[in-house]
């Protein structure tokens, strides 16, 4: 990190305080009078919430609870509460860990009190996730997964090995090449062992492969998230093979009509991967084409969850800070595609792709930009709000313990200063966060 961006995140950090439910053992706190929007009903109503400990002890709408002894309580008349947010597609050890501490507070700070990590270094995303939940570390809480991908993108990708260093990529416990003499039921338990709550098939499986890695993965208790093709598999594959949430919608409709899938690393040329790009891009498709209508009922039929990272195709366009180049067409696919999926029924959660931009005096948390996209997209707010709280909460499989304002779970919590179901975008205007029964700011 350059040392601009590192006084940033000091001076960012030195601007976090704990309340006085934070810097002592408080049992009880009462949030009073504030509108509950809870991610069961479509509509806010105003209420009272004890929390005891770390859980939601009571919701009240009577005005007659009965306060315990040494209760803190806070007024929030005006205010309006919803569960805590959850990226659902971020990947934070890329840098060190230091680097991954700094961006997880800030994002906490910004709302986001549950991160779904897509495939990193499970060493430090196991310490971190231990160490986010005992509250040794201030973020939010972590649900991580671990590559599965064929032997192909280890040999020619380079990105495995920046998260593998001191070990061979492909061949460690979060990350694993696999074959049909992989020993799957010990590739399975390896990356439980260290704290996976997934597996995450990536690039370069076969139908066959996707089928018998993810039958083990359920068996053992992990869940099964994965891209929407790998070629050879195409999305059909994908979701009759076992996958649970599939990431990206830009390609999806594109990559079951095309006649021959093929991968990054199977081009001889940079013009020969920019010629099939085009005539992907070129593919003529409507909800009404059978290949389509086909692949939407398949995804209804096994609750497939699309995890459509809109974000990451803004990257580049007008009005997004970034420098990079970004392709419009591919923009625009992803926002009728998940606008499709969304008229089909099929869920989408909700996951930047790129968790946070740290800049010189800025630090932009990108989930509540996914949340407008998905708003222009054609999702109501209701359904914005349920896509990074109760569906993220179902796609790593803790909806009973988060994702919505329910009693009897964890207090992860956002209180707002304006509503959220008027404008997508009052997630931003942020008055406190809760987790696990500690006022963060």
């Amino acid at each position: 990190m350059k040392k601009t961006q590192t006084l940033l995140v000091l001076l960012l950090l030195s601007t976090i305080t704990f309340s006085q439910a934070s810097k002592k053992e408080v049992k009880h706190i009462l949030l009073k009078n504030l509108t509950i929007i809870d991610a069961i009903s479509e509509k806010g109503k105003v209420g009272n919430i004890l929390i005891e400990n770390d859980k939601i002890k009571i919701i009240d709408y009577s005005n007659h609870i009965e306060i315990p002894k040494g209760t803190i309580s806070f007024d929030l008349t005006d205010k309006y509460i919803i569960p805590g947010l959850i990226d659902g597609h971020v990947h934070i050890t890329h840098g060190t860990e230091q680097d991954a501490k700094d961006h997880l507070r800030i994002a906490l700070q910004n709302g986001i009190t549950g991160v779904r990590d897509m495939g990193g270094d499970g060493r430090m995303l196991g310490l971190l996730k231990k160490n986010m939940q005992i509250g040794e570390n201030v973020g939010p809480d972590i649900f991580f997964g671990s590559i599965i991908a064929g032997p192909k993108f280890f040999e020619k990708d380079p990105r495995p090995q920046s998260v593998a260093l001191g070990a061979i990529a492909g061949k460690a416990s979060w990350q694993r090449s696999i074959t049909h003499e992989t020993d799957f039921k010990q590739i399975v338990a390896e990356a439980k062992g260290i704290g996976s709550t997934a597996i995450k098939i990536y690039a370069n499986v076969e139908p066959e492969l996707i089928k018998k890695v993810s039958d083990e993965a359920k068996k053992q208790g992990l869940k099964v998230w994965s891209h929407a093709a790998m070629a050879p598999s195409k999305p059909t594959d994908v979701i009759l093979g076992g996958s649970e949430c599939i990431s990206h919608a830009g390609d999806i409709f594109q990559y079951e009509l095309v006649k021959e899938l093929k991968d990054r690393h199977d081009f001889s040329s940079k013009d020969e991967a920019l010629k099939y790009r085009k005539k992907l891009l070129a593919t003529k498709w409507d909800r009404k084409t059978p290949e389509v209508k086909h692949l939407l009922e398949k995804m209804k039929d096994k609750n497939v969850i699309v995890d459509a990272t809109l974000f990451v195709y803004t990257v580049g366009l007008s009005g997004n800070a970034s420098g990079k180049k970004a392709d419009s067409s591919r923009y625009k696919l992803a926002m009728k595609s998940t606008k499709i999926i969304y008229d089909a029924g099929i869920k989408i959660n909700a996951g930047s792709d790129h968790m946070i931009d740290v800049k010189p005096y800025q630090s932009r948390i990108n989930l509540h930009r996914e949340l407008e996209l998905l708003s222009e997209a054609g999702l109501s707010n209701f359904d914005i709000i349920k896509s990074a709280t109760i569906i993220n909460a179902e796609v790593v499989g803790e909806e009973k313990n988060i994702g919505t304002i329910e009693e009897g779970k964890l207090a992860n919590l956002v209180i707002l200063n304006s509503n959220p179901l008027e404008n997508i975008s009052n997630t931003k205007d942020i008055k406190l966060v809760i987790k696990r029964g500690k006022i963060i700011n």
